[in-house]
């Protein structure tokens, strides 16, 4: 699954949003595009989407701007997702909203594996909220997380 841009960016400024949340802070269009480096026209067209999905509200005025409209730990990452790519589906077939199956379905070698997918997808983004990824970023930001070491098996033979 590849995310679009715009759903890049959709993330980028809720979870800016779930960061002022605390405090009851509004952040304008325009703060969120500086802090996220989305450019400002985009960045509003996106807000006015989630606004209409009910993730964030506005208020206008000077003192006006974004917030969302949820405690952080009730939006997931899912549900901003599927406003802008729709059902997660690594194919047509294992889309839910799907009302014709295909003609291969009943002797597809591959179907069970993109269910599987599907639903792996669904379950990490529909079980992460805004919330969990509040804390500061990590200095080490691209490397495995202390807590999730990888773990590397190795390979034994059978002929050693």
């Amino acid at each position: 699954m590849h995310l679009s841009q715009r759903s890049d960016y959709a993330l980028r400024a809720v979870v800016e949003l779930a960061q002022a949340y605390p405090e009851g802070r509004l952040l304008s269009a325009k703060d969120i595009s500086k802090s996220e480096g989305v450019p400002i026209k985009f960045l509003e067209q996106i807000l006015l989407t989630l606004k209409h999905a009910g993730i964030v509200r506005s208020k206008m005025g000077v003192k006006g701007g974004y917030t969302l409209a949820k405690a952080p730990n009730q939006i997931s990452f899912g549900s901003v997702i599927r406003i802008f790519e729709g059902p997660v589906a690594p194919i047509g077939c294992v889309n839910p909203n799907e009302k014709s199956l295909c003609s291969e379905l009943w002797h597809c070698k591959f179907h069970r594996v993109m269910v599987n997918l599907r639903e792996a997808i669904s379950g990490v983004i529909d079980k992460t909220t805004l919330a969990d990824v509040m804390g500061p970023v990590p200095a080490d930001q691209g490397r495995v997380p202390s807590h999730a070491p990888l773990r590397i098996q190795p390979v034994t033979s059978a002929h050693a």
